[in-house]
């Protein structure tokens, strides 16, 4: 539904610039009075010139809305098939009446309802077919035809349009780069050229109003295109703060969801003053929109208390009606930032209204949202067993997932296995070895490894180099990679000491054949693990841990590890090995003294 009311606010945003067509304009009154549907049905369409068909067919409509009749009905298979076969003899004018006609008869169940599919498939032919000869203007035109009959993203005159739309971008004015981009997001697939579409914005920036900035940023992000340009992201973030007291929730949320969305590496403290202006907004926009203004740190880890604070204490006030999907992003949100907030009870009031029985038939609609909610509680020491058991109930899970157990998320997997670490006695009903053996190996990355040649990313060149420093120094039986944590994606480097601190072979410990379970310490010596912390595993300007690492290392230390990061920005710095196993040994040498 919020989709649906999003893409109506961005139309009514350019219908009211002047540059979209009214999408009722055409919706002229109809006199039937004279008409009988039957003897219309009698008549042979076959020798009817086109033009009285084309007439015919809005009369029609009027005339079954009247009697309910629904275009399906096998009595006007022979008029529609006059129809359609008459449409390369339609003027420009003629097939746009035809749109329009459309609209007059009884709303069909789908866009495969036969014979409404029969219409709109033959008018996207032969919009196809004349693609070539139409202005950008008209182009347009019969794209917003399509829309309204609710059949873009079926449509392959729409992709054609767009395409060919993209590929002359430096062509296009400001209005006609705004329509463009609103027909992406509503396609949802971008077009190879769409990079082209952003050079041309740019330059184009300071002729859009914020409201066509939104629009064009629901393009983007409705498509899963991130923008390249950070000079536009920057843009939109200063735009926002300097209309932050004015600007409407939908468009705020659509600019912040494709900042979110480009956004991966910090530009000073652009977000973090740009939730400085947003805080004070916090009161008067809706929970859906706070929740986005929440989520906005999380791609760059910029934590701001005082908005989360604001936040928290806007949707507790709201909690009751506040969907399960936004609490699960809230709960994702103070997750990611390790963050507890200060309104009373919150996350617990998260937890007493998933409990709730009148919330039992939106946690079944909304299954994936509602255990997702549960795993990112986890994030902050949070395991609500009463929950956890929902979630396994075989039903749910069914219901939720299907019959497979590949098809389970991530998420089930962890919370399994977060039972198994603080729920010991626990007597929920979890997964079987076997089924969590399937999800680890489907959610899991291999192991890093020298020997085998690929392109490794930054976190997985430093997983390498810890490794090989440590081997040159213990020996290559004293360090081993592996995955102790199974819901967790990536896999770390474990050694061990005895009691005196002396190093101790690690041997087959850690081997593949009981890869997929939890494993923990196999003696008593300590084991030790070095969790590889890429460029984000900190909170930004902080060295506090970002919720994942922080949950994996007290996951770790439940089991009896000593664990710890091993971090990005101190390892890279230090140039030698001599400098680099330095380090290491120090942060070795600090957690089994702990």
């Amino acid at each position: 539904m919020f989709m649906e009311h999003e893409n109506s606010y961005a139309y009514n945003i350019m219908e009211n610039k002047g540059y979209a067509m009214k999408l009722n304009n055409k919706q002229d009154q109809v006199h039937v009075s004279n008409y009988s549907l039957e003897e219309l049905l009698s008549e042979n369409w076959s020798k009817k010139p086109p033009h009285t068909i084309f007439e015919t067919f809005s009369i029609l409509g009027v005339l079954c809305s009247e009697h309910n009749k629904c275009i399906s009905d096998k009595v006007f298979d022979d008029f529609i098939d006059n129809l359609t076969d008459n449409l390369t003899k339609a003027s420009d004018a003629e097939l746009k009446l035809i749109f329009y006609s459309l609209l007059k008869w009884p709303v069909a169940e789908s866009i495969k309802t036969r014979n409404f599919i029969e219409v709109w498939a033959a008018l996207d032919d032969e919009c196809l077919k004349r693609l070539r000869d139409w202005s950008y203007d008209e182009m347009l035109e019969f794209i917003t035809l399509f829309y309204m009959l609710n059949v873009n993203r079926a449509s392959d005159y729409s992709y054609r349009c767009l395409l060919k739309l993209a590929s002359k971008a430096k062509h296009l004015t400001a209005s006609q780069l705004v329509r463009t981009m609103f027909f992406i997001g509503i396609q949802r697939k971008s077009p190879k050229d769409i990079h082209q579409l952003e050079i041309y914005i740019n330059e184009c920036f300071k002729e859009f109003s914020i409201d066509e900035l939104a629009i064009i940023s629901m393009g983007f992000f409705k498509s899963k295109t991130p923008i390249r340009n950070m000079d536009i992201i920057v843009k939109i973030i200063d735009i926002i703060s300097n209309n932050s007291s004015q600007i409407h929730e939908i468009s705020l949320a659509a600019l912040l969801k494709i900042i979110r969305y480009s956004m991966k590496v910090t530009t000073g403290n652009k977000i973090y003053l740009l939730l400085d202006k947003l805080q004070a907004e916090v009161p008067r926009l809706s929970v859906m929109c706070n929740v986005h203004v929440g989520l906005l740190g999380t791609s760059t880890l910029t934590l701001h208390e005082g908005c989360l604070n604001a936040i928290s204490n806007r949707v507790a006030d709201a909690i009751s009606e506040t969907r399960i999907k936004d609490l699960e992003r809230l709960t994702l949100t103070f997750g990611t930032f390790n963050y507890t907030p200060q309104s009373k009870n919150f996350l617990q009031n998260i937890i007493a209204e998933l409990k709730k029985p009148e919330r039992e038939v939106e946690r079944t609609f909304y299954g994936r949202s509602f255990v997702c909610c549960v795993a990112y509680l986890g994030l902050l020491g949070i395991h609500p067993e009463e929950l956890i058991k929902l979630v396994f109930d075989p039903l749910f899970l069914q219901k939720t997932y299907g019959k497979h157990i590949i098809t389970y998320g991530r998420e089930i997997l962890t919370l399994h296995n977060r039972v198994k670490i603080f729920y010991k006695d626990s007597n929920i009903k979890l997964l079987s070895d076997k089924e969590a053996i399937i999800l680890a190996k489907k959610y899991t990355d291999y192991v890093p490894n020298e020997n085998y040649k690929k392109q490794y990313n930054v976190s997985e060149r430093m997983f390498l180099d810890v490794l090989n420093i440590l081997k040159g120094a213990r020996g290559d039986d004293f360090v081993t990679g592996g995955h102790i944590l199974t819901h967790h994606q990536r896999g770390d480097i474990i050694l061990c000491n005895d009691h005196k601190g002396c190093a101790v072979p690690v041997g087959d410990a850690f081997d593949n054949k009981h890869f997929g379970l939890l494993r923990t310490p196999p003696n008593n010596n300590t084991w030790i693990v070095l969790i590889i912390g890429g460029r984000n595993a900190l909170i930004h300007n902080t060295k506090i841990p970002s919720g994942l690492f922080k949950s994996k290392i007290n996951e770790l230390n439940a089991l009896g590890y000593c664990a710890e990061l091993v971090l990005w920005e101190e390892f890279s710095n230090r140039k030698t090995k001599e400098e680099k196993l330095e380090y290491l040994k120090v942060l070795i040498d600090n957690i089994t003294d702990m």
